[in-house]
């Protein structure tokens, strides 16, 4: 079968990375109130549409040092290393599923979520364009699973419901909002896929690398314990990095609890 062939692993991945170059276009144009769908990729300083020399994945950036190939202006890493990171994120994920039907909704999941990253880390902004197809996405890839549709309701209800939750206490609390809507969406995006038990472990890692980052800001004298710092950029990774390896983390948890 087609499916199960050898070279499928290097496939998936040189699809990935195309893709990456499309979660870079939707990283740029969906804050700015642009097309994602209509228009060709063109380069932000000099305006000079490109093409497909230009648009290889990776490939494209490095040959000309990382600079644009027409007005010669710096262009920034993260996007070669947006396209590895979806190169990668296809790879692993067709190491977990295999050829299933949850594979393509699960992939074009985690795409959205490093586009969500990335947007979050420079406006924080969660654009519902993005966080409610991946909803839907996320419930497409669970019906597919034994638990099926429970499985999402459960996750994306502890997931939105725990944000929630936080966010009205803070604003309770300190008088200020600490959590946009944004986050709760994003949380019912990740739990429709996760489950509740996955979500608490994302929730978990996400909070852990906000107290690390902070850590580092107040350290550096860049930062207090007031700074807001965009937590769908922790969020997204830490959904992915649940997904791929958050079971076996609290089966081997749970192995150990039980051996106490």
């Amino acid at each position: 079968m087609i499916l199960n062939a050898p070279w499928m692993p290097v496939l998936v991945t040189v699809l990935g990375l195309v893709m990456g170059s499309a979660v870079t276009a939707i990283a740029h144009r969906v804050p700015r109130g642009l097309s994602w769908v209509r228009g060709r990729s063109a380069c932000p300083s000099c305006g000079h549409v490109l093409t497909v020399i230009d648009l290889v994945p990776v490939l494209s950036w490095a040959s000309t040092g990382g600079r644009c190939r027409y007005c010669r202006v710096r262009v920034p890493w993260r996007y070669p290393l947006t396209e590895l990171a979806c190169g990668t994120w296809a790879l692993l994920l067709w190491r977990v599923t295999g050829p299933t039907w949850a594979y393509l909704p699960l992939a074009l999941w985690g795409f959205l979520l490093v586009a969500l990253f990335w947007i979050d880390l420079d406006y924080q902004l969660l654009p519902d364009v993005l966080t409610f197809p991946g909803t839907l996405l996320g419930i497409a890839a669970a019906l597919t699973l034994p638990a099926g549709g429970w499985h999402a309701i459960l996750g994306m209800a502890l997931g939105s419901g725990l944000l929630g939750l936080l966010a009205w206490g803070y604003e309770r609390i300190r008088k200020v909002e600490g959590m946009g809507g944004g986050d709760i969406k994003l949380a019912a995006m990740f739990g429709a896929v996760l489950g509740w038990q996955l979500t608490l472990l994302t929730l978990a890692l996400a909070a852990l690398a906000g107290t690390l980052w902070g850590a580092l800001l107040i350290a550096r004298h860049r930062g207090s314990g007031m700074t807001a710092l965009p937590f769908g950029t922790l969020l997204a990774p830490a959904a992915m990095i649940a997904f791929l390896w958050g079971a076996g983390w609290l089966n081997a948890y749970m192995r150990m609890i039980r051996s106490l």
